[in-house]
């Protein structure tokens, strides 16, 4: 009965065409946009994934990334983040050390 239940609730979550957004970190976001749900049962789905730093964005820093080509992923490691808790880049570096920040005013 729990699984059947479970069952339903993904599939009214993970909608074929649906965009999904949420903060992976705390400056940090993935985006989602499902592309298929064939064995959504088992916990698997197909989708775009697209994680940006916002501050970095915002700064002009980097720009923003597009989606990844679609691939299979687990619902389960879908809002795995795998940096620090503080944002960063995914794999762990951060783009501070690498720009020089200048005070400005007096």
């Amino acid at each position: 009965m729990i699984r059947r239940i479970q069952n339903w609730l993904r599939r009214r979550r993970y909608q074929v065409g649906r965009k999904m957004s949420r903060f992976v970190a705390r400056d940090v976001r993935r985006d989602v946009e499902i592309i298929a749900t064939d064995r959504l049962d088992q916990g698997f789905i197909i989708a775009r994934i697209r994680t940006v730093n916002i501050l970095y964005q915002m700064s002009g820093l980097l720009p923003e990334p597009d989606f990844e080509p679609p691939r299979e992923t687990g619902i389960a490691d879908l809002w795995h983040w795998s940096g620090q808790s503080w944002g960063g880049l995914s794999d762990g570096t951060s783009l501070v050390g690498t720009h020089r920040i200048t005070k400005t005013g007096t």
